[in-house]
C-alpha cells in the first residue's frame, strides 16, 4: 500500500533517534566513570569497565574525604541495558551523598541501603566501599554482597567481610575490616562478570584462573595487570561478554625511588631486558634523588631510543617522569 514506504521511513527515523539517545546515554555513563579516576601521590590507580551490552550496570567511584583519606567504591547493579544504567546512576548518586558525610564504611553502606530501597524499588546492588589512608596504606572496608577484594603481594589473599546486597532488607547491618597495603603491594577490586565470563562452550573463567594469572606475574603494575586481564577475558569469551566486567586496581609505590624506577622499566620493556638497559642507561652512575633523575632524563631519552626505538622510549620516559612527579609530591 502507498502508506508502507512512509511507515518504513518513520520507523527508520525512530530507530536513528533511539540510537542517538543510547549513544548519548553511553557517553554520559562513561563520563561518570572516566572522570572520577584520581591521582593519589604514592599510588598507582587504574580503573576500567567493559559493558556487556551498550549500557552496563557496573559502577565505581573515587571520593576525597577529610584528613587526606580517600573513598573508593565498586558496585554491580542487577540487570543489563538501559534499566541497569539508570539504576547505576541513581546508586552512584545515593552513594556519593552518604559517603560525603565522612562516616565509616559500614555505616555508609547501611545508609546507602536505605537510599537504594527508597530510590530503586525492585533493584538489587552489590557494593564494596573502602576508605584508604594513602600515607600509611591502611584501608578500612565494608561489603554489601560484592566479590571480596584481592590483596596482591607474592601471594593473593581475599580480604573477606560479608554483608547482604543493598536493596534487600531495610534492617541490614554491615561489619567492617581493616588491612594494610604495604609498599609494592596491590589491591584488586572487581565485579563478578570477570570470574563468571563464559567461553563459547559455556565454561566460566573462574576465580582460580584469575588467581593463577595474577600469581604468574605478581609484581605487575595496575595498568599492565588490567590490560592483561582484559586481554585474557576477551580471548576467553571471543569478545562476547555475558556480563559487565569492571576492575579497580591500586598499587602502593615502593619507598625506595631507584627500586621503584627499576620496576617501572621492567613493566614497560619486560623483566628480561632490564639489566641490559640499566647498564646502557647508567653505566654504574645511577641518580639517587628526584632532582638528579630529572636532570638525567634529557640524557637518557636518546640512549633509550637507540636501544628500544622511539615509541617504547617515549613510553618509558613518560612513565619515569610520572613516577618522579609522584615522589616529589610525597617527599
Amino acid at each position: 500500500s502507498p502508506a508502507a514506504p512512509a511507515m518504513d521511513e518513520a520507523a527508520q527515523q525512530r530507530a536513528r533517534e533511539i540510537e542517538q539517545e543510547l549513544q548519548l546515554a553511553r557517553d554520559i555513563q562513561q563520563g561518570l566513570l572516566l572522570e572520577s579516576a584520581p591521582h593519589l601521590p604514592g599510588w598507582e590507580v587504574t580503573a576500567i569497565s567493559l559493558p556487556a551490552r551498550d549500557l552496563g550496570g557496573d559502577l565505581y567511584d573515587f571520593l576525597p574525604l577529610t584528613d587526606g583519606r580517600h573513598g573508593i567504591m565498586i558496585g554491580d547493579v542487577s540487570g543489563k541495558g538501559l534499566p541497569a544504567a539508570l539504576r547505576m546512576a541513581v546508586a552512584r548518586t545515593v552513594f556519593r551523598h552518604e559517603a560525603r558525610r565522612n562516616i565509616n564504611p559500614a555505616t555508609t553502606l547501611a545508609a546507602v541501603n536505605q537510599g537504594v530501597l527508597s530510590e530503586i524499588p525492585h533493584g538489587m546492588v552489590t557494593m564494596l566501599y573502602l576508605q584508604l589512608e594513602p600515607r600509611t596504606g591502611q584501608v578500612c572496608f565494608a561489603n554489601a554482597g560484592h566479590t571480596f577484594p584481592l590483596l596482591i603481594s607474592d601471594t593473593v589473599q581475599e580480604l573477606e567481610v560479608a554483608g547482604l546486597p543493598l536493596g534487600i532488607d531495610s534492617e541490614s547491618e554491615y561489619g567492617q575490616q581493616q588491612a594494610i597495603i604495604a609498599p609494592g603491594e596491590s589491591l584488586l577490586l572487581y565485579t563478578d562478570g570477570l570470574i563468571e565470563a563464559e567461553s563459547p562452550n559455556g565454561t566460566i573463567f573462574s576465580f582460580e584462573r584469575l588467581v593463577d594469572l595474577i600469581v604468574a606475574h605478581p609484581q605487575r603494575k595496575p595498568r599492565a595487570l588490567a590490560a592483561a586481564l582484559v586481554h585474557e577475558v576477551r580471548s576467553w569469551t571471543n569478545g562476547i561478554l555475558s556480563d559487565d566486567v569492571t576492575m579497580v586496581i591500586l598499587r602502593r609505590r615502593l619507598l625506595d625511588l631507584v627500586t621503584e624506577i627499576r620496576s617501572v622499566i621492567a613493566d614497560v620493556i619486560g623483566v628480561e631486558r632490564v639489566d641490559m638497559l640499566w647498564e646502557t642507561l647508567f653505566a654504574g652512575n645511577i641518580p639517587t634523588d628526584v632532582e638528579e633523575w630529572r636532570e638525567a632524563l634529557p640524557r637518557l631519552q636518546p640512549l633509550a631510543q637507540t636501544s628500544l626505538g622511539r615509541g617504547l622510549a617515549r613510553e618509558l620516559i613518560q612513565q619515569i617522569r610520572l613516577t618522579l612527579d609522584d615522589y616529589r609530591a610525597i617527599s
